[in-house]
């Protein structure tokens, strides 16, 4: 175990290894199971024969009315007669091509995939729904809703889906990544696997989200973290497409072309502020204005409605929990005025229509045939949502609210959710509170936070209360910190009986080690019972850790049976390695194809090598051209719709010297090493045919081997021909072969190389791009260039906006860069922002982290507060960190809070670091 997380970074050794140097329970790998293949069912390899059931509605039968109510389009306002229908009619933008495009490549049969990222109320449903209509007849729009998001899409991809479904994820974040639950990691990677499957393609998946989501769940990582969702990050590479929040001049002048055809379109084109339309649309400024006049009651009822939002309870909250919650946001004379039917009075305000669009907050129609919840549940108007996270950001909420979702809600996802939130700003009380509930609802992994509350506060028995009750309820991680702990107390009676107790409550973890522990000591009959038991568990480690001790043991067939049920990458692998070790050649290699199916492809690699070595040529090709087929696929997809990157760093184009510095990708061992076997086996040179077939299909890496070939033996006519033709098939590595020739030949006029630029950046070259940015910039075209560089970067490539903007920084156009850097994308403006904020010093930086705070950069106060106290303004640094965190920035008051104890003394600073926060913001009693 390397911790369970957070300070301070507690290390421990192998929980095994731990038993046994206390001369206790001992980690052993010998065991017998007499009965074990009873309890293991293997599924049999290869595809399910089975024809996936159809789903959703055929695209053909949908109508605008449907849009809205079944599809999750905004309404939009109502103006009056000559209305053209429930949807106002479409102004197509700059971004609707590229969602055309991948809907175009699903309809040609590749399965395709895109996620419109923007805020609220900017189109991106609207573009989605545009969009499914180009595709021909036969296609079906499919929504996963029942019973959760995640698990009905979870489970329709273990049913399989058939081909020609468009999958309507519309906020994606509930069905990939922390937000979507325990079924998250497998529908990402169930996602990914289908869009790689050729059997049931083609299939479209339309994804949105907010730019605050996306960057959760494209980010990785912080080291020493665990990573929750690879798979979803792995998914979602590549695939973005962000919607502005305002119309372009091109826009708007479509919008005026049409507006005289649709009243809604003409009162947004005379009232919306700037560019805003669509959010206009949608009833924006009327729900701004119904929620500012808003009675006391009504609210106080959306307030709480928005930090719960905010907070990760969701956009759905119980009515019992707003009536709870909402007092909170009252003053006492506010409260005492209030009649008895507020609560009804207040759901009547915010439910009413604005201009025909939905209330601030209504109620949610339950769906026949879904799980009955425990009273209605209220929806917050998006608009709202995203303006509630603006206007309340610096605004901690009342206790009542942390109340509220301890007394009402139930989802053991949402209190950890809201526990963390809590946490984050100092609110340890109630984050204990909330904690304990997820854990006492079977949420087991919330217990690492819970644990490092309890410990953090210097509360022991409650922390080691925490780790037993984990454990029982299924922690493996929870078991193997309280073994540690007990045994490093000398407590062996405690850790063998807290090891009988998780066990006997079905912790896999807690099996296995008391299966092994039992075999040790000689208790034959009774670790069979728990090894059986493991044998079920829908553990994979522990399944795998069983196929280990059964082959020490010589139980090979069981062993691979085992092996083969569990399924994932470690256990193919190791199938394959057991098979081919014993087994004959047929059915290593067939081990070896099922592991690199699932992305594992050592076994495969070593066969082939070997086959080559015992001089098996015919059986080494083979397996190389499988490799090759499944990469190139994966390559394609991958491909598909993004920038390709030919540098290898981020360097400017002026820096490249030579051709040896262009690195095109689609270079793979298995293609590497079929043109090295065939060059050997073949009439000299043989490998080119390979490379020719996979330069044909668009792989760069193999068409600049061979024209390197070709020029080292002189061919340079068959090498010309050859990147010409390329070339002319918009090829994006041959057309960036010959601009960078072009620009570095001296030979060629300007107007030729701007052509072969336009031309390599319109393939999706991102050097091409920025080249053209780097001239624009020297020009003067100022405007040219950050439009080039924002586009680059709406679709992943942001070396030529991190580039220009860094450039101006270092040139001394401060206000310039500023300017660019928050006009960035999301996932690239928070990075770019810390980047300049780091570089500047002085009253230029205070200013600069002050507007980044009004930009909503919570992360300014934090960097600010530590500026201020080290520069002599110890009040305001104070202020600022109190602020930071009860924005959710625990770390900033805590860094203050540990420097100011060294100097304390009247003890209030180890009094906040001991007890935290009330909700008011003082500190908290002793508790």
């Amino acid at each position: 175990m390397a911790g369970f997380r957070k300070k301070p970074q507690a290390q421990a050794s192998d929980t095994g290894s731990a038993l046994a140097s206390h001369g206790g329970i001992a980690n052993t790998g010998n065991m017998y199971i007499a009965e074990f293949h009873q309890h293991v069912h293997p599924a049999p390899p290869g595809k399910d024969s089975t024809t996936p059931p159809q789903r959703g509605t055929p695209v053909a039968a949908l109508t605008p009315q449907d849009a809205t109510a079944s599809w999750e389009v905004h309404q939009a306002i109502t103006v009056g007669p000559g209305e053209s229908g429930p949807l106002p009619m479409y102004v197509r933008r700059d971004h609707d091509e590229n969602v055309r495009a991948v809907v175009a490549r699903a309809a040609s049969g590749t399965s395709a995939m895109v996620v419109l990222i923007g805020e609220s109320s900017t189109g991106k449903t609207r573009a989605c729904w545009e969009a499914i209509h180009e595709l021909p007849a036969g296609w079906r729009l499919w929504h996963p809703l029942d019973p959760t998001p995640a698990e009905a899409l979870a489970v329709a991809l273990e049913e399989g889906i058939g081909p020609r479904t468009a999958i309507w994820l519309n906020e994606i974040q509930r069905y990939v990544g922390e937000r979507a639950g325990d079924s998250a990691e497998r529908v990402a990677a169930g996602l990914r696997a289908l869009l790689q499957d050729q059997d049931h393609a083609p299939v479209l998946i339309l994804g949105t989200t907010w730019p605050e989501y996306w960057a959760s769940l494209t980010s990785h990582p912080a080291p020493g973290k665990d990573d929750s969702h690879p798979q979803a990050r792995e998914l979602l590479e590549g695939k973005a497409l962000y919607v502005p929040a305002s119309f372009g001049e091109t826009a708007l002048e479509d919008l005026r072309t049409l507006s005289g055809h649709d009243p809604r379109l003409s009162d947004a084109t005379k009232r919306a502020v700037d560019g805003s339309i669509t959010q206009y649309l949608a009833g924006a400024p009327a729900l701004l204005e119904r929620y500012r006049a808003a009675p006391p009651g009504a609210l106080a009822v959306i307030r709480a409605a928005m930090d719960a939002s905010r907070l990760e309870a969701g956009s759905q909250v119980p009515r019992a929990f707003l009536e709870a919650a909402s007092h909170g946001y009252l003053t006492d004379d506010q409260y005492d005025a209030l009649p008895d039917t507020w609560i009804v009075d207040a759901l009547a305000y915010t439910a009413e229509p604005c201009k025909g669009a939905r209330g601030p907050l209504s109620m949610v129609r339950q769906r026949p045939g879904t799980p009955v919840t425990d009273g209605p549940r209220y929806r917050l108007a998006d608009y709202l949502d995203q303006h509630g996270r603006h206007e309340r950001r610096f605004t901690a909420p009342p206790a009542s609210l942390w109340e509220a979702a301890r007394d009402h809600l139930e989802d053991p996802q949402t209190l950890q959710a809201l526990g963390s939130a809590a946490e984050s700003r100092w609110r340890d009380r109630h984050a204990i509170e909330l904690y304990q509930k997820a854990l006492d609802f079977g949420q087991a992994e919330v217990f690492a936070d819970l644990f490092w509350l309890w410990e953090e506060h210097q509360h022991a028995q409650e922390a080691e209360r925490v780790l037993r009750q984990a454990a029982i309820t299924g922690s493996g991680e929870a078991l193997e910190g309280l073994l540690e702990r007990l045994l490093d107390q000398d407590r062996h009676e405690d850790a063998e009986t807290a090891l009988r107790d998780a066990a006997a409550s079905g912790n896999p973890a807690a099996i296995l080690l008391l299966a092994r522990a039992l075999e040790e000591e000689g208790e034959a009959d009774e670790a069979a019972h728990w090894y059986q038991r493991a044998a079920e568990s829908n553990d994979p480690e522990v399944l795998r850790a069983c196929a280990a001790d059964l082959e020490s043991n010589g139980d090979l067939p069981i062993a691979q049976q085992l092996l083969r049920a569990v399924g994932d990458h470690h256990a193919l692998r190791e199938l394959a390695r057991l098979t081919a070790e014993t087994g004959p050649a047929a059915d290593a290699e067939q081990a070896a194809m099922d592991a690199f199916t699932v992305n594992e492809p050592t076994p495969l690699r070593d066969l082939a090598a070997r086959a080559e070595a015992e001089g098996r040529d015919e059986d080494a090709e083979r397996m190389y051209l499988h490799a090759i087929a499944a990469y190139e696929r994966r390559r394609r997809l991958r491909a598909a719709g993004t920038v390709i990157d030919f540098e290898g760093g981020p360097r400017p184009l002026s820096e490249f010297v030579n051709p040896t510095q262009l690195l095109p990708p689609g270079e793979t061992w298995a293609l590497r090493s079929l043109v090295a076997l065939r060059d050997r086996t073949g009439r000299a040179p043989a490998g080119d045919d390979a490379l020719h077939t996979a330069g044909d299909d668009g792989n760069a890496w193999a068409m600049e081997q061979l024209l390197r070939r070709y020029r080292s033996r002189g061919q340079e006519e068959q090498a010309e021909s050859l990147l010409l033709s390329a070339a002319e098939a918009d090829n994006p590595w041959a057309l960036w072969a010959l601009t960078y020739r072009c620009l570095h030949s001296g030979t060629t006029d300007e107007t030729q190389c701007r052509a072969l630029l336009e031309r390599a950046a319109a393939a999706g070259v991102g050097q091409a791009t920025k080249a053209l940015v780097e001239q624009a910039e020297q020009d003067g075209r100022t405007t040219e260039a950050e439009q080039l560089a924002l586009r680059a970067a709406a679709a992943g490539y942001t070396t030529p906006l991190r580039d220009l903007i860094m450039a101006r920084e270092q040139g001394g156009q401060l206000a310039a860069a500023e300017d660019l850097a928050f006009r960035a994308p999301a996932p690239l403006r928070r990075a770019i922002l810390q980047r300049l904020a780091n570089g500047r010093e002085g009253e230029q930086a205070t200013a600069f982290l002050r507007h980044a705070t009004d930009e909503d950069q919570t992360w300014a106060l934090g960097v600010l507060s530590a500026r201020l106290d080290s520069s002599g303004e110890p009040a305001e640094a104070e202020r600022l960190a109190r602020r930071a965190a009860d924005s959710g920035d625990r770390q900033a008051l805590h860094d203050l809070a540990q420097q100011r104890a060294a100097r304390d003394p009247d003890g209030t600073w180890h009094a906040l670091l001991l007890h935290g926060l009330a909700a008011d913001g003082t500190t908290t009693p002793a508790w």
